[in-house]
Formats: structure tokens, sequence, C-alpha cells
């Protein structure tokens, strides 16, 4: 299983998007408990999340 660019660049911009408008972690809009690529995709919208939004901030 591999994502498509595609796939990473919407996850991407949406977690940065998200971050930068203080919107809540938990709107992350992909299934930790989905299936490969779903669970993928959590993992990367939440990095780049916290990358523009660290923890405690």
């Amino acid at each position: 299983m591999s994502l498509t660019d595609l796939e990473r660049r919407a996850a991407i911009t949406t977690a940065r998007y998200a971050a930068l408008r203080r919107l809540p972690i938990t709107g992350c809009p992909y299934d930790p408990a989905g299936d490969d690529r779903q669970r993928a995709l959590t993992l990367l919208w939440v990095r780049i999340y916290r990358r523009y939004r660290p923890a405690g901030r």
C-alpha cells in the first residue's frame, strides 16, 4: 500500500489549515481505526498538524 501524491497533498494541506486556524486535532478527517490507507493518512495528518501547532500551544 502506498499513498498517492494527491492523497498526501490533501492530508498535508488540510492538517496545516486546521493547525493554523487552531481547529481541534480531533477534526482529523481520517479514521485511525480504518484500513492501512486511512491509518497512514491519519499518521501523516497528525504529524503535520503537530508541526504547525505543537502540543501545549
